[in-house]
């Protein structure tokens, strides 16, 4: 009543009130809509957020349905072509073997990972060994053996069952079966156990008491010195020290410990010098100073000596006797003559003959005895007197005999005994009954995880060889055994590691016959290449050349061949002797590579003896170490595409000193033909260069005329530009008896052995590029196009052209 009153007089007044009313709820509605709009941004912005989220999981979760899609449908196909219960098998008739390992092992050849775990893994390093053995053609059971066809339990098809003779081969093991594929020689990648024990092998000498196939085919060479010129070579006191302890006197030495008592060593030194050659030379020395023992000293290491031989008496075990005891040993009159000629004391001995004159020969000798010779002491075994007691002999005799000595040296009397040891040809598949544990049996098989010899015939037969190996003779305790009758192999004191790899080594020698299918047969190449570095490994080539180049394996397959100049924390300074294109560098530049690229490194092999010689040029004369490497012996990496084969069979041959200022010289190693000729096939074809005939045109006559009626006065205006100021060639260079003048440092070889020696083809990339060739070389790069046009008018391959022809018909 009172609102219609009050406004009843005045409606316009009452709707003024209502909009105003509303007003202020609208005010309250914004407000509250304000407020609401502030609460849902940062909801919208996680919800966007969240938004996100399950979209980038959505993407990464297809692409992983999709996978597993494929997964799926790869499962499905293998379901259909190889069911549940379906045996996977390779039928290698020629062997009558049916391989059934892929039945359980069935990702071994895949090409994605599916699991970690056997029998699902993939075989590691599949390009080298799958992708060079095929399993659909090798198998499982060629390298890893086991019983191939089982299928009823895992024990049973890896043979690891009583009396089967041939249980699996794991890991390192399956080493062995290498051998029986690969027999010429060739070390081949993924065997490096099996090669460092058949060096191991071949260098203790074990043919030499075993008979073994593929070692000692030389019957006429035996691994240590002979003893028919004892009385001459060494001092009598000496003699029994060391056959009674030959470590003691030498740690380094091959020859192993037979055990002996004072009485034994006595016998077998008393026939061995009673059966020497009678003395023929004094073994006193003169006196030397200081002065001449200072030469004798230079010249012991800078000649080369020090390529093979050292007298640090710490240092490891190296190509030749360490002679850091030497003038104990040795008397000074032999000594000369052995220095002077080796093969002239021993017809068969590997020492080359530096060509020294008796002088200087004499100095050596007097440098290492006053060095190295603190003496014995005379008491015990050093009392000589009873060295020409008759009685002795007779003991020594039937000693020598017993431990077969004369297997490793040629003993006056002994030349046609045979070997006394148990051959070994066929040891990796000798039947393990046939082994004697003694009463160690229980022991040695417990040490590999085993009961009974049956359980598994492989790791009993490997538990006995390393038992054997590290105390030959143990089998003998608690047994009463007659003298004669007890075991009689000397102690190598042989490492952890060196007898793993004999073990490897004599496990893969079988007595089978595989068929010739399966047997890796060597090209020419290959067997040129084998024996080269057979004979390398003879000689000790790598004592003084390195023979190849330090190679550096990065990342996306990229490799690096050159030298590494300086190793840091951080990378490598590497100096590149082939332009690589991936890394955008040429020849002869040097660039740092970060060691987080460097996937792998291989050092090149060999030059021993240059730091040596590197360091005492830079302490006497002061040159940095790069000039100091002139000094050295070359490098050989690309000489067969460097010099002329037949040249290089005449210098194996007859070496001569082709840089005659250096102090250090390539001795005469006096080759048999055929040695000499593998070794310049070695480098030849090992550089795809033609072998054992190559055509010279440079040096016919009809040749020299054609390019003189192609361009008259050739070869006169390549002389005028050799004996140009601009070139000077016999600046640096040697020409016949002409030596040139300066600095040692800067000379160069004989220009007049060019025609003989060099190939044409490498003189002229030679002339024209040196650097590409010898990165660091001091032989500057003289032709550049437009230069010498009043010499040779053309461009810097024709004048190249002309000088090489020129070098090719030099004459005094």
């Amino acid at each position: 009543m009172e609102k219609e009153y009050l406004y009843g007089k005045n409606p316009g007044e009452h709707i003024k009130h209502e909009i105003e009313g509303l007003e202020e709820k609208g005010k309250e509605f914004a407000a509250k809509i304000k407020d609401l709009e502030g609460k849902i941004a940062p909801i919208k912005a996680r919800l966007n957020d969240l938004k996100h989220g399950v979209d980038q999981y959505t993407e990464e979760l297809a692409a992983y349905t999709a996978g597993m899609e494929r997964y799926r449908a790869q499962l499905k196909t293998f379901r259909k072509t190889r069911p549940n219960l379906q045996v996977y098998q390779t039928y290698m008739e020629d062997l009558n073997i049916a391989d059934r390992c892929m039945s359980c092992h069935v990702g071994i050849n895949g090409t994605e990972s599916i699991s970690t775990e056997e029998p699902y893994t993939n075989h590691p390093d599949q390009k080298l060994y799958l992708g060079n053995h095929p399993p659909e053609r090798f198998g499982c059971v060629l390298c890893h053996e086991g019983q191939a066809s089982a299928t009823s339990g895992v024990k049973k098809a890896h043979g690891e069952v009583e009396y089967w003779l041939t249980p699996i081969n794991r890991g390192k093991s399956a080493q062995a079966s290498c051998i029986r594929c690969h027999k010429e020689g060739k070390e081949v990648k993924g065997g490096e156990l099996l090669w460092q024990g058949r060096r191991l092998f071949g260098d203790l000498g074990c043919y030499g008491c075993h008979e073994t196939a593929g070692f000692g085919e030389d019957k006429n060479r035996t691994i240590g010195p002979s003893l028919k010129n004892i009385k001459n070579k060494v001092r009598a006191e000496w003699i029994t020290a060391w056959i009674k302890a030959p470590r003691k006197f030498r740690p380094t030495t091959l020859m192993p410990d037979f055990r002996l008592s004072d009485e034994e060593s006595q016998a077998i030194a008393a026939y061995l010098w009673q059966h020497a050659d009678e003395r023929t030379m004094p073994a006193e020395m003169p006196a030397f100073d200081e002065e001449l023992l200072a030469q004798g000293n230079f010249i012991f290491e800078q000649v080369g000596c020090m390529a093979c031989h050292t007298y640090e008496k710490d240092a490891v075990r190296g190509f030749a006797p360490n002679l850091s005891r030497i003038g104990e040993k040795i008397n000074y009159g032999y000594l000369v003559e052995w220095i002077m000629n080796p093969k002239g004391k021993e017809f068969l001995a590997r020492m080359p003959n530096f060509r020294l004159s008796q002088e200087k020969a004499g100095l050596v000798a007097g440098y290492l005895i006053n060095k190295t010779g603190t003496g014995i002491p005379k008491e015990g075994l050093s009392d000589a007197a009873w060295l020409e007691d008759k009685e002795q002999s007779r003991v020594g005799e039937a000693l020598i005999k017993r431990y077969g000595c004369f297997g490793c040296h040629e003993i006056k009397g002994m030349e046609a005994l045979g070997k006394i040891g148990t051959e070994l040809s066929a040891i990796g598949s000798k039947h393990v009954h046939l082994l004697d544990f003694g009463l160690l049996e229980k022991k040695i098989l417990g040490e590999a995880g085993l009961k009974h010899i049956t359980e598994n015939v492989g790791k009993a037969r490997q538990a006995w060889l390393r038992a054997k190996m590290h105390d030959p003779r143990q089998f003998d305790e608690g047994r009463y055994k007659k003298p004669e009758d007890r075991l009689k192999m000397p102690d190598f004191w042989l490492t952890k590691e060196e007898i793993e790899s004999l073990i490897v080594m004599l496990s893969g020698l079988r007595e089978e016959k595989l068929s010739g299918a399966y047997i890796a047969r060597l090209t020419e190449k290959e067997r040129s290449i084998v024996e080269g570095r057979r004979l390398i490994g003879k000689y000790n080539c790598t004592g003084c050349h390195q023979l190849d180049l330090d190679r550096l394996y990065l990342a996306e397959n990229i490799e690096a061949v050159g030298m590494i100049k300086l190793e840091e924390d951080a990378g490598v300074y590497f100096q590149l002797w082939e332009d690589n294109e991936k890394l955008g560098h040429k020849a002869g530049e040097t660039v740092f590579l970060d060691e987080k690229l460097i996937l792998d490194k291989k050092r090149a092999v060999g030059g021993d003896i240059a730091p040596s010689i590197i360091a005492y040029h830079v302490e006497s004369e002061g040159l940095i170490p790069e000039e100091a490497r002139v000094f050295t012996p070359p490098l050989l990496y690309g000489e067969g595409k460097k010099v002329q084969s037949e040249w290089a069979f005449e210098f194996l041959k007859e070496p001569f000193d082709l840089r005659p200022w250096l102090n250090i010289k390539m001795p005469t190693f006096s080759l048999p033909s055929e040695e000499a000729t593998s070794l310049a096939g070695f480098f030849a074809v090992k550089e795809d260069e033609e072998y054992p005939f190559e055509y010279i045109a440079e040096t016919k006559k009809e040749y020299i005329e054609a390019k003189e009626v192609q361009s008259p006065g050739y070869l006169s205006a390549a002389k005028r530009l050799f004996e140009s100021k601009d070139v000077n060639c016999i600046l640096c260079h040697v020409k016949g008896e002409k030596m040139p003048e300066g600095d040692k440092t800067g000379w160069a070889p004989d220009l007049m052995l060019a025609k003989r020696r060099l190939k044409p083809d490498w003189i002229k990339r030679w002339l024209l590029d040196p650097q590409s060739i010898q990165p660091g070389t001091k032989m500057p790069k003289f032709f550049r196009e437009g230069e010498f046009q009043a010499y040779i008018p053309g461009t810097a391959e024709e004048q190249t052209e002309a000088m090489k022809d020129y070098l090719m018909n030099l004459w005094e």
